[in-house]
């Protein structure tokens, strides 16, 4: 890469990383392309001509944080980590990931544009599936997941909670019901969850 694409690709970065970030602070709604050029410290015809507009810069932000998401979540499964550390691990990834692209951010792109909603499903097919699968696996090996479970069926089991963290209640609910809804979820899944696993343990690696 010379030095004009390196310029070039920086650019880029600072635009999704400055939509990311205000996106996370006031929804998509609430932020302008002026206010995106701003904080990323180019001009408004830079903005334009990298992005087009500003719909494709939010689902480019929307793509870059999934797939950020995505390598986290590999590095954590290739990690050395006892299975259950693993496991609460990829929770708190998960939460903290949300909490930095923003709860109104995801709202406005995924729920309501039907657009990223189809790239986001072939990005869980070609990145997310194979993750789980990995996961499922270890599960297995480990003696962690019940090895006679189908694990078309345990897909099936994971995407069966979907409708639920997708529905806006979920996140008005408040932590101690998304922590009873993980511990369900797991319970379901994991061998003896209740037994092994210190509930203010939990909660506490939720809350972080």
């Amino acid at each position: 890469m010379n030095g004009h694409e390196k310029r070039t690709q920086g650019k880029r970065n600072a635009i999704v990383k400055a939509a990311q970030e205000l996106f996370a602070e006031k929804g998509v709604t609430g932020v302008s392309v002026t206010d995106i050029a701003a904080k990323a410290k180019v001009s408004r015809v830079t903005l334009f001509k990298y992005f087009g507009d500003k719909e494709t810069l939010t689902k480019e932000a929307m793509s870059s944080w999934i797939e950020q998401l995505m390598t986290e979540y590999d590095t954590i499964l290739s990690s050395g980590m006892p299975f259950h550390q693993k496991l609460l691990q990829l929770l708190h990834t998960r939460l903290t990931g949300r909490k930095r692209i923003g709860e109104q951010f995801i709202q406005a792109t995924v729920w309501g544009d039907p657009e990223l909603q189809r790239l986001i499903k072939e990005m869980t097919a070609t990145h997310a599936v194979p993750i789980i699968m990995r996961f499922i696996d270890e599960g297995k090996q480990s003696g962690e997941i019940d090895s006679s479970l189908d694990n078309e069926a345990i897909l099936a089991y994971f995407s069966a909670f979907g409708p639920v963290v997708k529905n806006p209640e979920y996140i008005k609910k408040g932590k101690a019901f998304q922590t009873s809804m993980f511990n369900l979820f797991m319970g379901g899944l994991i061998k003896n969850w209740y037994q092994r696993m210190d509930t203010t343990h939990q909660a506490q690696e939720i809350e972080r």
